[in-house]
């Protein structure tokens, strides 16, 4: 380990997920391109996940992000001490 291990923010592991999809794609059009039709295409559906991953990850934080709000509407003195 290089350091202490500490979580992503949801923002970040939006960012993260969003930005690895297509680096993880990438190899698998280089096979499809030089004609390795099946490995290619078997690439990219493993990758399907990754893709799922960060639309749930953003949901949850846009719900998050939603009932905070709300929260903070009902109740001013909630958001106070952020």
């Amino acid at each position: 380990m290089l350091g202490p291990a500490r979580r992503l923010s949801d923002p970040g592991r939006c960012v993260y997920l969003f930005s690895a999809a297509p680096a993880l794609d990438l190899p698998a059009l280089g096979l499809v391109a030089a004609g390795h039709d099946a490995g290619g295409l078997t690439m990219i559906v493993s990758m399907l996940p990754v893709g799922g991953a960060a639309l749930a990850v953003t949901w949850r934080w846009i719900t998050a992000e939603e009932r905070r709000e709300r929260a903070l509407a009902r109740n001013p003195a909630v958001g106070a001490g952020h």
